[in-house]
């Protein structure tokens, strides 16, 4: 016969050894706070590019041009003589007479929509979990957390237009009071009302306006950009199972659009002697876009030190505009979703 004390000591040996086995895998699961690190894709939705004409109003009045102007000086005191005049480029300087141009009108395409673009990347994030509490007979862990990530932005836009388009070019002599030559001044040169400067003839040789009834202007425009993303922020989990955890964070996030903007317009000008004009430009612009975010996630851990994770997340930053010959872009950033998964590594 059995001896009962046998049976019960060993009933007592098994649950003590159970109730171990379940310490040590719950331990498993719950890692001590420290530093942990997560590696993933994300996506993001909500940016949109939009392209604009900025072309300045052409200059209207006696003198004035887009690459120059020839005005008064002071009190009228050098007529028909000023030294308040000026030029851009040292190509308007043809011999000893000097060429300034304006477009009166021409036609101009407006405003275009480069659409919405999805962003996908990849993101490195990095925290501390600080300290844990309870609170409702739940375990919550609150930490700081800071993360980068990246992706890819391309939009572009194209169009046209027709109609009127009215040139205007002046001549001027470039000789000075008794017949003089003057020495012209290297380009970019502007003179002053009050001067003193030196002297050419106030009215032109010749005033020309050409103008075109059937002008029609043509436009592509192009924006790549690479967005850099940085954000940093307090975070709250709280474990909702044996293996499952849902987190909450929040904080400041900028954002670096390193963009690049291709401009490419064409004027023509039929029945008239211009050419064709053409614009081909290309630009950059950097520059930091401050702004916030909220993140609500899951993971799923394996064990006390890897998990797999899930996130949707809310971000708000400025928006980048910049532009060129005219020609703006704006890459909107207001309001943008977007969500992300991978590996998340406790130490």
């Amino acid at each position: 016969m059995r001896n009962p004390w046998s049976l019960a000591g060993g009933g007592m040996s098994a649950a003590v050894l159970v109730a171990a086995t379940n310490a040590v895998h719950a331990q498993e699961l719950r890692p001590a706070p420290g530093f942990w690190m997560r590696l993933g894709g994300n996506f993001r939705t909500g940016y949109s590019v939009k392209f604009s004409d900025t072309a300045a109003p052409a200059p209207t009045g006696p003198g004035l041009f887009s690459n120059g102007f020839v005005q008064p000086s002071v009190s009228g005191t050098n007529a028909p003589y000023t030294w308040n005049w000026g030029y851009n480029e040292a190509s308007q300087v043809q011999g000893n007479t000097l060429v300034l141009e304006r477009f009166d009108s021409r036609p101009r395409v407006g405003s275009l929509d480069g659409g919405n673009d999805v962003l996908l990347g990849g993101e490195l994030r990095a925290g501390f979990e600080a300290v844990r509490f309870e609170w409702l007979d739940r375990e919550m862990r609150f930490g700081f957390e800071g993360g980068y990530s990246m992706g890819m932005l391309s939009s572009s836009a194209m169009g046209s237009a027709a109609g009127a388009a009215s040139f205007t070019r002046g001549t001027y002599s470039l000789v000075g009071p008794g017949g003089v030559p003057i020495l012209v001044p290297s380009a970019p040169y502007a003179g002053t009302f009050n001067g003193p400067g030196p002297l050419i003839p106030l009215q032109p040789l010749a005033l020309d306006t050409i103008t075109s009834a059937g002008a029609s202007s043509s436009t592509r425009l192009g924006l790549d950009a690479t967005l850099h993303t940085f954000r940093v922020g307090p975070y709250l989990e709280a474990p909702f199972g044996k293996r499952w955890v849902a987190g909450f964070g929040f904080g400041y996030n900028t954002v670096l659009p390193d963009a690049e903007l291709r401009i490419r317009e064409t004027t023509t000008y039929p029945g008239t002697a211009l050419g064709p004009t053409e614009v081909d430009r290309t630009v950059r612009r950097s520059d930091w876009r401050p702004g916030g975010y909220a993140e609500v996630r899951v993971q799923y851990e394996f064990n006390r030190r890897l998990s797999a994770f899930a996130a949707a997340e809310f971000q708000v930053n400025q928006d980048l505009v910049f532009g060129a010959a005219g020609r703006q872009a704006r890459i909107e950033m207001g309001t943008v979703y977007g969500g992300s998964a991978g590996v998340r590594l406790a130490f």
